[in-house]
């Protein structure tokens, strides 16, 4: 798997994973969005 697609997949997951929590009302959306951002940044990374 190259490394485009393996930053694609892992990125899926915490959007999975994060629709799973704010569904759960555990976090809201704007805390939902400052995750997102951080992880995009740290998977950019290398």
């Amino acid at each position: 798997m190259d490394k485009e697609a393996m930053i694609k997949y892992k990125f899926y997951l915490c959007r999975k994973f994060l629709d799973k929590l704010l569904n759960e009302n555990l976090i809201n959306e704007t805390q939902r969005r400052k995750i997102e951002k951080a992880v995009i940044k740290r998977l950019s990374e290398d």
